[in-house]
């Protein structure tokens, strides 16, 4: 296996010109092939899929109320219902300015027709609404002294502004008889823990007004919906800072929790990588005193999660950004091949004997890896299917092309002999001869027996879903 891998060194060494050539097109290929990876930001996707979770996200998906936005403005004491009615008309004029395109329907103004409409029917069908009781109540209405307050009453209403609206219906039911029908229908449903004011619904508190919206996309469809929760969010600002604290809105649903799920991951990936890159540079360039090493180093990472994504990227429909967020940790697996590598070449190793060395151990190593991630297709969970393949992939191609590249990109200098380093000497530690290591760990071995069974897992799968400070006060305030 060594003489393999030496003797495909010479050729390539022999032929740098088309070598390199030919390297810069595989790239080019893989980087074309990558271009076309479709992400899923779906934090479900970690989610075992048997008939049973897909019956259950079929019948969750089909109810629509399970992708509507519900939308809370609260009223603080020191401002009145017009306040809270206006903030609200004000919400709902914003939404249909600013984000008309992604929102298919908002419940919870009721537009004065329907107001109209529903007297019209009461008032069409007014004999089926009453009782016995109800004719002794009309009677009452007949009386002179009822009429003159009832008057007086319907004066007051024409010219107050709400006149405009109420002025067919008074003309129509002078004596306000369709309201007595009105009440027997309050007492259908949950008609009377809510009340109906200036065309928005209000609790009876008339403290907080519910909107209910519908995106015209789907939860899952997180890349469609960042612009809604955005425009949702630039909206309540911008009406924060004209009604100042007197009242506050918020905001709660699965698109939102989706789109600050997706969000989150690709924070989470950026973060985890950059911490990654960050660090091991330095490392290296203190091992080795070599500026530009850690660059050589890294190009078999590199081009391993290239290959990678390049293969899923074709066979795949989509890929699962959960998956690529936990793929990061194969950033020092991989880079431990290209190491290994490297610090024989750095003792001075004959190219030849070298690789007939590494080159046995390092596939070996990458082959074990790649089968353990594997294993990782017999599980039932979208990303970690994507994880085992993506993982695999990149170990092994990693390893291979560190392989080859390496010894191309790193001069050999024949045996030196160098003052070690602070790490050689932390390596050079001999733990398995140190009697005090050997006792701590047989120590934690026996207290591990005793408290192992204590261990505890979390079942709550609610909490694989990342929600921002904003979405948890949201939910606690309406569970309140």
């Amino acid at each position: 296996m060594g003489d393999f891998f030496y003797r495909t060194y010479q050729k390539i060494r022999e032929n740098r010109k088309v070598s390199t050539f030919l390297l810069l097109l595989v790239i080019a290929g893989l980087a074309f092939c990558t271009s076309k990876v479709n992400f899923k930001d779906d934090i479900t996707a970690l989610i075992p899929s048997n008939p049973e979770t897909r019956r259950i996200q079929k019948v969750l998906k089909s109810i629509a109320f399970t992708d509507k936005i519900i939308v809370n403005i609260e009223r603080g004491e020191s401002s009145s219902v017009e306040d809270l009615t206006q903030y609200a008309s004000d919400f709902v004029d914003s939404l249909q300015k600013d984000v008309p395109e992604y929102l298919k329907n908002i419940q919870g103004q009721v537009a004065d027709a329907q107001v109209l409409n529903t007297l019209d029917l009461v008032y069409n069908n007014l004999p089926v609404f009453l009782n016995d009781t109800d004719y002794e109540v009309i009677e009452q209405k007949l009386s002179s002294d009822s009429i003159q307050a009832q008057m007086e009453l319907n004066y007051r209403t024409l010219v107050s502004p709400s006149g405009i609206i109420a002025k067919k219906n008074i003309l129509k039911d002078p004596l306000g008889l369709s309201f007595i029908a009105l009440k027997k229908l309050q007492k259908i449903g949950v008609a009377e823990d809510f009340i109906i004011k200036n065309g928005f619904l209000l609790n009876k508190e008339e403290t907080n007004i519910l909107l209910f919206l519908t995106p015209v996309h789907p939860s899952s469809a997180t890349v469609e919906n960042r612009p809604l929760v955005e425009g949702l969010y630039t909206i309540q600002e911008k009406l924060n800072a004209s009604y100042g604290e007197n009242i506050n809105s918020s905001f709660f649903g699965a698109a939102m929790v989706a789109v600050a799920n997706a969000q989150q991951v690709k924070n989470d990936i950026l973060f985890t990588v950059s911490i990654a890159m960050a660090i091991l540079p330095v490392l290296l360039i203190v091992f080795y005193k070599r500026i530009a090493l850690p660059l050589i180093l890294f190009v078999p990472t590199l081009f391993g999660a290239l290959l990678a994504l390049a293969i899923l990227a074709v066979s795949r429909d989509f890929l699962s950004a959960v998956s690529l967020g936990i793929g990061a940790i194969l950033l020092g697996v991989t880079l431990d091949y290209a190491l290994h590598i490297l610090t024989h070449i750095r003792k001075g190793e004959a190219l030849q004997l070298m690789y007939r060395e590494v080159a046995p151990s390092i596939l070996m190593s990458s082959l074990t890896t790649a089968s353990a991630f594997l294993c990782l297709l017999f599980l039932k969970s979208q990303a970690l299917q994507d994880l085992g393949i993506f993982a695999s992939i990149s170990v092994v191609g990693a390893a291979i092309f560190s392989l080859l590249f390496i010894p191309q990109v790193y001069s050999f200098e024949g045996h030196k002999e160098n003052r070690p380093t602070i790490l050689e000497k932390l390596a050079a530690f001999e733990f398995h001869k140190n009697k005090w290591v050997i006792g701590a760990i047989v120590l934690g071995l026996i207290l591990s027996v005793f408290y192992y069974n204590k261990v505890r897992f979390d079942q709550d799968i609610a909490k694989l879903n990342y929600e921002s400070e904003q979405l948890t006060t949201a939910e606690k305030s309406w569970s309140r």
